[in-house]
This record gives C-alpha cells, sequence and structure tokens, in this order.
C-alpha cells in the first residue's frame, strides 16, 4: 500500500511538472510572440540604418599608402625589359616610382607567371596590393588545354598520342583536312597532311588548319584584341573598344606553299595595316584605326563586319566562362580581388567572315621594337587598363582606402542602390528571407557590398573598355533576365542581374 502510494506521489508530481513545464512553455511562445510583434512596430518608427554592413568610417586616419609614395614592381624572368618600356612609360607618366620585388609595393607587373617562384608571398597580399594576374590564368593561356577544349570556334585539335584514334578517325571521316603540328610552348609550327604527322610525339599537338581565310589584298591576318579580366566568381570581362591588333602575313597567300610560312604564319616581322595597299588610305590618309580601316575594306568588298565583331566578343566571354571554374578552384587560397589579367585573344576570318579562336596570350607583347607607330596603341592599352582596375586614378580603389571619407565623391550608397521600388515592396528593410531582396541595401552582406562598388567604380573609370560580361543591356525593357541569368552560376547571376536593373533605371549603364 506504501508503495502504491508513493508511486502514485511520484506519478502525481511527474504530472504536476509536465503540466508546469507545458504552462512554462505556453508562457514562453506568448511572450516571444508579442516581442516580435512590438519590435516589428518599433522598427517601423526608428530611421532605418543605411551602412550596418560598412566598417566604421569614424577612424579618420588614412591608411598608409593612400599617402606615400605610389610604388611598383617587376617581376620577369628576361634580363632583359625592353619588352616592357612601355608599360614602365605609363605607369611613371601615372605617377609611380619602381621599387625592388623585396619592397613594399602597390602593384606587381609580372610579364612571367609569379605564382610558383613567389606563391606564399602572393597569398599574403596587403588588400592595397595588386597582381596583373590571376593565379589559373593558365587555363586560359596553355596552349594545349584551350585548343583541345570542346568549344566549336576553336578548330579541331587532338593531344598526342593520348587522342591518336580519335585523331585517325577524324582524318578518315575529313580526308582533305590538312593541320598544324605544333610545340606544346607553341613554337615550330607548320602544316603537314595526317601522314606526315607522329603519333606518337610527346612534345607537340595537332590542330586542324583552316584552308579557307578572309585575304586583304591577298595577305593573310590575325587579329589580337586585349580582354582583361578584372574578377572572378563573380566574372566581369572588359575588352579594349579603341582598336584591335591586325597583322598581315609579308608574303601573299596565293600560290600557296606550306614550306613557306610567311605565307600563313604570322610573325615578328609581321606586314602592319600602315603598308596593306588597299587600307593606307583609310588608315594613313583619314585617320581611321587598324580596325575601322580594315572594316571600310570588307564594306568595299560588298560585305558587313558587324557580324565578326558580334562572334568576336561571344568567343571571348564563351572562352573564359569555360575556364572560370578552374580559375575559382585554383582562387581558394588567394585574395581573389588582388588580381586583374591583361591577355590577347588571337583570332582569325575565313572567307565567309566566320571567326576562330586561335590562342589567349598572357603578358601580350607590348613591344614597339618592331613597328614604332604601334606605341600608342600599347600606351593606350596600358592607360586604359590601369584606369579600369584603380591604378590609374587618383583616388584609390582597394578596400581600406574606402574608409577615407573622399571616397564618397565618387561613389556612395545611393551609387548601388538599384530596383527600388522592388525593395520596398517586399519590406526588405524588415527581412532579408524574401526572394528579390538580395540585391537590396539592406540586404547586403560586407563582401556583396565590396562587389558592388568595385564593379560601380570600373564602370566610371572604363575609358574604351567595353564591359563584355555581365553582358552590355542596349534596351534592358526587352531583355528576359531570367532567360539571360539562367545558366549562370549564383553570383554571376546575382552580378548580371544589379547591371540589369542599372541599366533598366538608368540609360547611363545601358552601354
Amino acid at each position: 500500500m506504501e508503495n502504491e502510494l508513493r508511486k502514485g506521489e511520484k506519478d502525481s508530481m511527474e504530472s504536476t511538472r509536465r503540466h508546469d513545464s507545458t504552462t512554462i512553455s505556453l508562457k514562453a511562445l506568448i511572450v516571444f510572440f508579442a516581442a516580435s510583434i512590438l519590435s516589428s512596430v518599433i522598427i517601423d518608427f526608428l530611421p532605418i540604418q543605411q551602412n550596418p554592413w560598412k566598417w566604421d568610417t569614424t577612424n579618420t586616419s588614412a591608411p598608409q599608402y593612400c599617402t606615400e609614395e605610389k610604388t611598383y614592381a617587376i617581376y620577369a624572368r628576361s634580363k632583359s625589359e625592353d619588352h616592357l618600356i612601355h608599360v614602365v612609360n605609363v605607369l611613371e607618366k601615372l605617377g609611380y616610382t619602381r621599387v625592388s620585388l623585396e619592397k613594399n609595393w602597390q602593384l606587381l607587373w609580372a610579364h612571367d607567371y609569379p605564382f610558383l617562384k613567389m606563391k606564399e608571398r602572393m597569398k599574403r597580399l596587403e588588400n592595397y596590393q595588386i597582381v596583373n594576374h590571376f593565379p589559373g590564368c593558365g587555363f586560359l593561356t596553355n596552349k594545349v588545354d584551350l585548343s583541345t577544349s570542346a568549344l566549336l570556334f576553336l578548330p579541331r585539335a587532338f593531344r598526342l598520342p593520348s587522342q591518336k584514334d580519335e585523331f585517325l578517325e577524324y582524318t578518315r571521316l575529313n580526308p582533305s583536312a590538312l593541320f598544324v603540328e605544333k610545340h606544346n610552348e607553341h613554337r615550330h609550327i607548320v602544316i603537314r597532311s595526317p601522314e606526315e604527322i607522329n603519333l606518337n610525339s610527346t612534345t607537340s599537338f595537332v590542330q586542324e588548319y583552316i584552308q579557307n581565310p578572309y585575304l586583304v589584298d591577298g595577305y593573310k591576318f590575325d587579329m589580337g584584341v586585349y580582354v582583361v579580366i578584372t574578377s572572378v566568381n563573380p566574372l566581369r570581362i572588359y575588352m579594349y573598344s579603341g582598336d584591335v591588333l591586325f597583322r598581315y602575313c609579308p608574303v601573299k597567300y596565293h600560290p600557296f606553299d606550306a614550306s613557306n610560312i610567311d605565307k600563313y604564319i604570322v610573325g615578328d616581322d609581321y606586314l602592319p595595316t600602315w603598308q596593306v595597299p588597299s587600307l593606307i588610305k583609310y588608315y594613313s590618309q583619314f585617320g581611321g584605326s587598324m580596325r575601322s580601316a580594315f572594316d571600310a575594306y570588307v564594306r568595299d568588298q560588298q560585305m558587313d563586319p558587324t557580324g565578326i565583331w558580334v562572334q568576336v566578343e561571344d568567343i571571348i566571354r564563351r572562352t573564359i566562362l569555360e575556364k572560370e571554374r578552374d580559375i575559382v578552384n585554383i582562387l581558394r587560397s588567394y585574395k581573389t580581388r588582388n588580381f586583374f589579367d591583361l591577355m590577347r585573344f588571337d583570332l582569325i576570318v575565313d572567307k565567309n567572315l566566320k571567326v576562330y579562336l586561335m590562342e589567349a596570350n598572357m603578358s601580350p607583347n607590348l613591344s614597339s621594337a618592331h613597328f614604332k607607330p604601334n606605341s600608342v596603341l600599347y600606351e593606350q592599352i596600358l592607360y586604359n587598363v590601369l584606369n579600369l582596375v584603380g591604378i590609374g586614378t587618383p583616388i584609390k580603389m582597394p578596400d581600406d582606402c574606402r574608409l577615407n571619407a573622399v571616397n564618397e565623391i565618387i561613389a556612395t550608397d545611393q551609387s548601388l542602390s538599384t530596383n527600388l521600388n522592388k525593395c520596398a515592396s517586399l519590406a526588405c528593410h524588415r527581412s532579408c528571407n524574401k526572394q528579390g531582396c538580395d540585391l537590396c541595401l539592406p540586404c547586403l552582406t560586407g563582401s556583396e557590398y565590396d562587389m558592388l562598388y568595385r564593379a560601380h567604380m570600373e564602370h566610371l573609370h572604363r575609358g574604351n573598355m567595353r564591359r563584355l560580361f555581365p553582358p552590355s543591356f542596349i534596351r534592358a525593357d526587352t531583355v528576359n533576365i531570367n532567360a539571360e541569368i539562367q545558366n549562370m552560376t549564383k553570383l554571376n547571376a546575382w552580378m548580371t542581374r544589379w547591371f540589369f536593373y542599372k541599366c533598366l533605371y538608368d540609360a547611363s549603364w545601358c552601354h
């Protein structure tokens, strides 16, 4: 009986505890919901904090590098620096002083890939330091990797000997095809028939030769388009629109002779635009550029050159997007904002005005040693590139300088805000969990704010650099933005939407 009583008391106590626990839980829930409702009401009557994501700007001490001498260093394996004379000239004109690699430079201009011998230092860059190459840029500029990519605007290429069987099958299906045998470092180029190719070579690869090139006055040529990548993940790509480097073979193409490489290979002693008979009047007499002189010639042949440049821009975009993931993987251990990359895309055109990509060059030749008139072009390219990435601007672009209030002369929160109606209709100042709030200022993280700030700075200082990605929108009101971003990565889609809305509500952003 006593045991039963004790058991009953125990059960009663357990029941009471459960009841008290339930009561406490209900009270806690009621208090929580009441507090939430009260908080939302109070928030409506409080002024919105405009910049909750930004650093404390009350500290007026400017970072040292904003006031000290502007410095740069050069990394190059060659003892001769004749090929860098225009780099040095432009930097000196911008007020930069050269220092040794061991010093505390702001810009490192690396003619050679610096991420092997200087890898550890590259990973520990200060916020104010910037380097003119991305780690992993070799995914774009390595001749074999690029040529054997599955992109339709690349002439078909094969690695040997690993792709020997595929090569033999392709030649069986295309018996009239000729191939250029290239050394893996892109030297000793020569046209061969399939029977003449060493299928067991481990130092070369083969690429189909385009046998119907477009000719100007009988000369074959290539086009060098200068391209800048300023950011990866999100990706931003620009193309220099001031001119294109046209290089013509020194010997006329016909009658064709594969043993005479001057008929089909562009070397250092190429024929410049101002020596091509039909282009002289456009270039020398009427002051045209290399590109505009070529375009005028094409129109003289009753053809429209517009489609060439549409293809060129598309090729550049698609090529870099194809390799972006590889570069992003390499960048994981680096500060991605500390790099940019100037490269030259070399392309050819066939007689039907179809464009093919031949290669992308890391550290493209900017030497005017062979052709002095090119010096102006090279220095214009360098000035526009350096200005774009903040090196040439009077107010510096890197993170720490943004703490200096003088930067508000260039960009404020209002410069970055967009799509205000949607932000307001979704009440994104209260909650950022709704779809569409990710571009609204109160919902930006510190890193997102920085990404938009840099994109805005590039837009202001782009000069003759035309943005290729995110794409420019001529008429944003005719664009289906959801279809545009459908196959993009999350950050690329986010950045593209920002540019889209900036254009939609401000026409000055539409080019």
